[in-house]
C-alpha cells in the first residue's frame, strides 16, 4: 500500500505447500486487477486457506510497505519454516505489524450451486374480464408472445412458457388477433394494467440473483359479432323464402350490457347490399337487437322486431378466443292496393283484351281446366276454342275481333258466363276461380303475392288458388261454395290490399 493508502503494488507471490517432507512451490491463486474508480491494484481474496476457525471467520491485513517486517523472496527450507517465506517472527503476522495496519474481518459461507434466474409466461381466459383467474376459466396453451432481451434481441415464447433470463430489462408483447381484447396484465401476481386500459407490454427489471423467479400474467377474452338481417317478405309468412329478397337501408340498433356491468349502445347501422348490419367487437353480455319501423306508413313487420342475444366468450383449440357470430333475422313488407276485375269484367271486351296467351296457358294447366268437366255445356275444357270432336267453339258475342270463333278467349268468354243449370258448386268455383287466376296474375304480379284475408291476415294468392282446387277435387259442397263466395268477393274488390313485389321506399 503506498503512500496515498491505495494498493499500488501486489507481490507475485509464491505459495509453498509441503508434499511428501519437502516444499514444492505453487503459483499463486489470487486474480489481481485494476481498480477502475480510483487504479488501485485490487486482489481477489478467494479461494481462502484451510482456518482452524469453524465459523468461517478471515481476517484481511494492510500495512504500508516500508512497514511490512516479512520476507516475499524467503523460501522455505526447514521443516519449521513459515509457510508461505513470511519470515515469521515474534511480534508480527505473517509479516504485518499490528501496530502499523490495518485489519477488517470478514466471514465467507459455502453457498449453493448458482441458479440462473428464471421467468413464467402465462395466460388464462377472463370470461368474465374481472382481470382475477377464476375457478372454471381455462389457462390458455399456444398464445404467441414477443420477449425481447437485455440486448434488444426479440424471441417469440407460446404460453405457458418458462425460460432463463439474465440481468437487465426484459420486454414482454402479447398478440392481440382480432376480436379478442386483453383484460389485465401482471408481474408477480400485482396487476400493471386492467381493462379498459390494459397494456399488452411489460416490462420486467431482473437483478440476476441466483434462483430469482418472475411470473409475467395476462388475460385475455373473445369478442362477439351480431349480425342482423332484413329481407323483403313477398309472401308475409315472416321466413326467408324463395321469392323473398335482401333488404338493404334498413337501420338497426343494438343496447345491452357488458359482463362488466356497463352499459353498451345504442349502437346504430344501416344495412348493406346483402340486408345485414354487423356489429362487430362486442364485449361479453346481454344484448336486444332492434329493427327501427317508421311510425307511419305502408310498411309492417311479420313477426318480433326485437330480439335478445347472449354473447358469451369461449375459448376454443389453438388458442382461439370467440365470442361467436350470432344472426338474427327480421321479415317486412310493405301493402299496396289493386283493383280485381269480377268474372263479368275477364269475359268482355276490356278483360279478354287483358289476358294473355301465357295467362291462358297456366291456366290449362290446373286441375279444373285440364280436362273436359259436366257442367260446361258451351265448350268444353281444357280451353283452347273447340269442342272434343273438333267443332270450334262460337265467337265471344262480347268481342267477336279479340275472341272468333275457335279462339281460346272465345272458349273463356263462354265458361265465365255459363249458366249454372245442374247447380253443382264446383262450375260456379271454377268460374270464380277463373277471374281470381287473371287478376291475380295481371293484377298482382303472380301467385306469391300475398293479399290480405278478411280476418286481417296475409296469404299468398298461389295458396289460396291451392285450397280452392282442393275444394273442387273434393265432395264437401259447403266447403266449395263457401271457396267460391270467397274468390266472388276479392273479385268484386276496388281495393284489395296485398303485399307489393317490389319493396316500397326505405324510411
Amino acid at each position: 500500500m503506498g503512500a496515498a493508502g491505495i494498493i499500488d503494488q501486489v507481490y507475485p507471490g509464491t505459495n509453498y505447500v509441503r508434499e511428501r517432507g519437502s516444499w514444492v512451490a505453487t503459483a499463486c491463486m489470487h486474480q489481481v486487477g485494476i481498480d477502475i474508480d480510483h487504479g488501485a491494484v485490487t486482489v481477489q481474496l478467494m479461494p481462502y486457506a484451510d482456518t482452524p476457525n469453524r465459523g468461517g471467520v478471515y481476517k484481511a491485513w494492510a500495512t504500508p510497505v516500508e512497514d511490512y517486517a516479512g520476507d516475499p523472496a524467503f523460501v522455505p527450507s526447514r521443516p519449521n519454516d513459515s509457510v508461505n517465506g513470511e519470515g515469521w517472527s515474534p511480534g508480527n503476522a505473517h509479516g504485518f505489524i499490528p501496530a502499523s495496519s490495518k485489519t477488517d474481518n470478514f466471514m465467507v459461507r459455502q453457498r449453493r450451486p448458482y441458479d440462473p434466474p428464471r421467468v413464467l409466461l402465462e395466460k388464462f381466459h377472463d370470461a368474465n374480464m374481472n382481470g382475477v383467474a377464476d375457478p372454471g376459466e381455462e389457462w390458455i396453451i399456444g398464445w404467441p408472445v414477443a420477449v425481447k432481451d437485455p440486448t434488444g434481441v426479440v424471441n417469440w415464447e407460446y404460453t405457458p412458457a418458462e425460460f432463463m433470463v439474465t440481468e437487465g430489462w426484459w420486454t414482454t408483447q402479447e398478440a392481440e388477433p382480432e376480436g379478442t381484447l386483453q383484460t389485465v396484465a401482471m408481474i408477480d401476481g400485482v396487476p400493471m394494467s386492467l381493462y379498459p386500459t390494459a397494456n399488452p407490454i411489460l416490462s420486467l427489471y431482473v437483478e440476476g440473483d441466483s434462483g430469482e423467479f418472475h411470473t409475467l400474467f395476462y388475460g385475455n377474452v373473445g369478442l362477439g359479432k351480431i349480425v342482423a338481417c332484413k329481407a323483403y317478405d313477398r309472401d308475409a309468412d315472416g321466413v326467408f323464402g324463395e321469392y323473398d329478397s335482401a333488404l338493404a337501408g334498413w337501420t338497426f340498433q343494438v343496447t345491452g350490457t357488458a359482463v362488466t356491468g356497463e352499459a353498451v349502445g345504442p349502437l346504430t347501422l344501416a344495412a348493406g347490399g346483402d340486408g345485414c348490419a354487423r356489429f362487430a367487437d362486442l364485449l361479453p353480455g346481454t344484448y336486444v337487437v332492434d329493427e327501427l319501423l317508421p311510425t307511419d306508413g305502408p310498411w309492417y313487420a311479420r313477426g318480433p322486431t326485437q330480439t335478445e342475444v347472449t354473447i358469451t366468450s369461449m375459448l376454443q383449440a389453438d388458442a382461439v378466443l370467440t365470442g361467436g357470430i350470432h344472426e338474427v333475422g327480421f321479415t317486412n313488407y310493405c301493402v299496396g292496393t289493386v283493383d280485381f276485375g269480377t268474372k263479368g269484367y275477364w269475359h268482355n271486351r276490356n278483360g279478354l283484351r287483358e289476358m294473355s296467351d301465357d295467362d291462358i296457358g297456366w291456366v290449362n294447366q290446373l286441375a279444373p281446366y285440364a280436362s273436359a268437366s259436366s257442367y260446361f255445356e258451351a265448350g268444353d275444357e281444357p280451353f283452347d276454342g273447340y269442342f272434343a270432336d273438333g267443332t270450334p267453339v262460337d265467337e265471344a258475342e262480347a268481342a267477336p275481333s279479340l275472341a272468333p270463333m275457335g279462339s281460346p278467349r272465345a272458349e273463356i268468354s263462354a265458361f265465365l258466363v255459363d249458366s249454372n243449370a245442374g247447380g253443382d258448386p264446383r262450375e260456379q268455383l271454377a268460374q270464380q276461380l277463373l277471374a281470381f287466376v287473371f287478376n291475380t296474375l295481371q293484377r298482382l304480379g303472380g301467385p306469391e303475392v300475398a293479399i290480405r284475408m278478411p280476418d286481417g291476415s296475409f296469404f299468398p294468392a298461389g295458396d289460396l288458388i291451392d285450397l280452392a282446387i282442393e275444394a273442387w277435387e273434393g265432395m264437401d259442397g259447403d266447403w266449395q261454395r263457401s271457396m267460391s263466395e270467397l274468390l266472388d268477393a276479392f273479385n268484386n274488390g276496388d281495393a284489395a290490399e296485398h303485399v307489393r313485389w317490389e319493396p316500397c321506399a326505405i324510411p
